[in-house]
């Protein structure tokens, strides 16, 4: 905004000149960074999708043919419900995030808010 500014004044030297031609270049370059980033081999795990089976007693993660982990339920230490999304703690800075429209039909649902969701959330840690 402040390059918008500067290139609309009359009076122009080399560093309003400066000033604009960064100001208008930073967006570029930063639109630059962020697909170089989503497009390196190096990132591709961060993209994976992710698969979960939910029983009543633990959660089985994997990605791809990648990895699998078992969490039991018992290594949950904390769960939020947000609008459209349910998280799991198992440690203070991570967490396995269930979308909530990946639940086909409202029973099934229901039954992970019973079965798992609310059985973490009323234990005490």
């Amino acid at each position: 905004m402040f390059s918008a500014f500067v290139l609309f004044t009359e009076k122009k030297d080399s560093f309003s000149i400066f000033i604009i031609v960064v100001g208008f270049m930073y967006p570029v370059l930063t639109i630059y960074k962020y697909w170089i980033f989503t497009n390196s081999k190096d990132n591709k795990i961060i993209f994976y999708e992710r698969q979960h089976e939910i029983f009543s007693d633990r959660i089985i993660s994997g990605m791809g043919e990648i990895s699998n982990s078992t969490v039991p339920m018992q290594n949950f230490v904390k769960v939020f419900e947000l609008n459209d999304l349910y998280l799991l703690y198992y440690t203070k800075g991570q967490a396995i995030f269930l979308p909530k429209r990946i639940f086909e039909t409202q029973e099934d649902e229901n039954w992970f808010r019973n079965e798992v969701f609310l059985k973490i959330k009323n234990r005490r840690v």
